[in-house]
């Protein structure tokens, strides 16, 4: 039942790369994104800073919940995470477990203190939470600087992820040049995100978040219906390489340890992808969060699982595909009718933008929030205009990363996820919920948090990112349990 298809081997040479029925879809999905964001342009109230960052704070549980869920689920989900099915299989439940965790973690314990506390400080993001939380005008700065920087580094690494996913997604299922593909993705959420800021990105997320679980559903069962039904996939799969339907996915002993403590390690992550965070900051009331919890939990364990079966289902069709992360756009362009394949694309690509324009606002927001501390007495107008344009100069920096393609998917997301994490997650997390935290230990959470991100994967690729949380935990708790005089509560 094994087929290899020239697109598995070259996606440019696509029997679907000429349907206009998917070309056109997918086309009036740009163009309904440009035009949400310029109906907020129009709309939206956007005189004040929060206006545009954070929609008012008035966001409504449903849109906030399956906003969060879409902006992280990026070019993971049909990319990178469709390549660890292919190659290691089921092995890959293990981060999704861990995730459901954190997940959980984050919507009921984490959030309801975040939401107050983000108000009562006007606080806009999470370096300028942690920052504004602290006493001593130093350390303030010192955070806002290295928390900067970590948004710089992380989440500009992060975007180019993002695009190089946009770029493999457009040259395979519409046989657009990678280079054009890269522009015209990171084109239109530069464009949509400029004109509609905060409530663009919402609103385009939930559309895309709809067209994200479409995609989730149909992929995976047209692929299996390909192979037979569910019975002949899981023989095809056992016959390929039985390890590839086993938790332990073919490791015993220490490595099968170090293999599952990556995963779960790597989930933790979650606590601190800064434009998830937002979303907690913008919901309209911490009454709302049960309710977003369990719509987000739900559409993350589908998001977080079924990928995998797309990946194993391609390891099926497509053996000797080179590029295990462009499986799903393989088999879109190979086993769905065009106008079918539109939407799904557009499912794909929608996962990608809506974690960019949420990156791109994050990183606008903290330059823009540093620069009103350096210029307290800047006008709001003045802010909104800064923070339009730094969106269009992340936007091009993204795409110059995205054209240089210094790594896979995977491997960017995961640096970018863990040093998120590390670096501003644990730290707010510390700040939220543990009263001994003092402004000391704050920074050191911050500081070692970005260090160790970089030298464990520098010095240690192996043990990635194992090493990052151990490291960023002493540093924060020995610091504080070393200095006086605790942060004023943040809650």
């Amino acid at each position: 039942m094994l087929r290899t298809p020239a697109s598995a081997v070259c996606p440019l040479i696509n029997s679907n790369a000429m349907d206009w029925s998917l070309t056109i879809t997918f086309g009036a999905f740009v163009v309904l994104l440009v035009g949400i964001g310029a109906y907020f342009y129009r709309t939206a109230d956007t005189r004040m800073l929060v206006d545009y960052m954070l929609a008012g704070r008035s966001v409504e549980a449903g849109p906030m919940a399956l906003s969060e869920v879409a902006s992280v689920a990026s070019g993971w989900t049909f990319f990178a995470w469709v390549g660890v099915g292919f190659s290691t299989g089921v092995h890959g439940l293990w981060f999704s477990i861990a995730m459901l965790g954190v997940v959980g973690l984050l919507y009921y314990k984490v959030a309801p203190p975040f939401r107050e506390a983000s108000e009562a400080l006007d606080s806009h993001t999470v370096v300028d939470h942690l920052a504004r939380t602290v006493r001593r005008t130093g350390v303030r700065r010192a955070i806002r600087a290295v928390g900067t920087l970590a948004i710089l580094v992380f989440m500009g690494a992060y975007v180019g992820a993002q695009l190089i996913a946009v770029g493999e997604a457009l040259d395979t299922a519409l046989g657009l040049q990678y280079a054009a593909s890269v522009l015209v993705g990171g084109g239109a959420v530069a464009v949509y995100t400029t004109l509609g800021g905060f409530n663009a990105s919402v609103w385009t997320d939930v559309l895309q978040g709809v067209l994200v679980l479409l995609a989730v559903v149909v992929l995976p069962i047209a692929a299996i219906a390909a192979i037979g039904g569910w019975t002949a996939f899981l023989g095809e799969v056992q016959d390929i390489d039985p390890t590839l339907l086993q938790l332990s996915g073919g490791f015993e002993g220490t490595a099968l340890l170090i293999s599952i403590l990556s995963w779960i390690t790597f989930a933790f992550g979650a606590i601190g992808q800064p434009h998830s965070l937002m979303r907690f900051q913008a919901i309209r009331s911490t009454d709302l969060l049960p309710k977003a919890a369990l719509i987000a939990i739900a559409f993350q364990a589908i998001r977080l699982t079924v990928p995998l079966l797309i990946g194993l289902a391609g390891r099926v069709l497509y053996s000797a595909a080179t590029d295990p992360e462009s499986v799903a756009l393989i088999a879109l362009a190979d086993l769905v009718p065009g106008w079918l394949g539109g939407l799904l694309l557009a499912g794909i690509i929608g996962a990608i933008l809506s974690t960019s324009d949420s990156m791109m606002l994050v990183a606008a927001a903290d330059l823009t929030r540093g620069y009103s501390t350096w210029r307290p007495h800047v006008s709001q107008a003045v802010l909104i205009r800064l923070s339009r344009s730094i969106v269009v100069l992340l936007a091009a920096g993204g795409i110059a990363m995205a054209l240089l393609r210094p790594g896979t998917i995977f491997d960017i997301i995961e640096f970018a996820f863990v040093g998120l994490g590390a670096t501003l997650g644990l730290p707010l997390m510390m700040d939220l919920l543990w009263s001994r935290t003092t402004d000391a230990g704050l920074l050191a959470g911050v500081v070692v948090g970005l260090a160790s991100t970089v030298l464990n994967l520098t010095m240690a690729p192996d043990l990635f990112p194992i090493l990052v949380w151990p490291a960023t935990a002493v540093a924060l708790v020995g610091v504080s349990l070393a200095t006086s005089e605790p942060i004023a509560s943040s809650v």
